[in-house]
């Protein structure tokens, strides 16, 4: 199996460069909203890969997402989408495993 090229577009990228729009308006996209510092909702989740109080690691897709502060619980897991409420410290985007 060949080896993806770092920096090459892909498709999806070069369609939404060409019509200038963002590209997590595309279905099974990952989108994050966060309202405070003590509220978050994130789609396109997959599986929850750490629950504790003071972290929060969601699968998505070939990337996660890490959430760091204190008394976090979620609030909801439904259908991809999960609901964070806590003290937020910080947020960390990255690859699975890394």
């Amino acid at each position: 199996m060949k080896e993806r090229d770092e920096n090459r577009e892909t498709l999806r990228e070069r369609i939404c460069r060409g019509l200038d729009i963002e590209p997590d308006v595309f279905p099974h996209e990952g989108m994050v909203e966060i309202r405070g510092r003590s509220s978050m909702t994130v789609r396109g989740c997959g599986r929850i890969l750490v629950y504790r109080p003071d972290e929060i690691r969601l699968e998505m897709g070939a990337s996660e997402i890490t959430v760091w502060g204190e008394k976090l619980v979620c609030t909801s897991y439904y259908l991809g989408a999960v609901g964070i409420e806590g003290r937020i410290k910080a947020i960390n985007f990255g690859e699975v495993g890394k």
